[in-house]
């Protein structure tokens, strides 16, 4: 019985989550220009670029 109780409230939770979080916008908007952003080369292609390297991309 109190696994169910658990369940339940488990159940309860995750459906409150899902209905209160929406809908998930992910990415740039169609039209809109990239920011400039920093990576750190770890590893890849042999293109003159040391692993361990900060880049910085426009």
């Amino acid at each position: 019985m109190r696994t169910v109780a658990t369940l339940a409230v488990a159940a309860g939770m995750l459906a409150a989550s899902v209905a209160w979080a929406g809908e998930v916008e992910s990415g740039i908007p169609v039209g809109r220009s990239v920011p400039a952003f920093q990576v750190v080369k770890v590893g890849g292609a042999e293109d003159g670029v040391k692993p361990g390297q900060q880049l910085c991309y426009r």
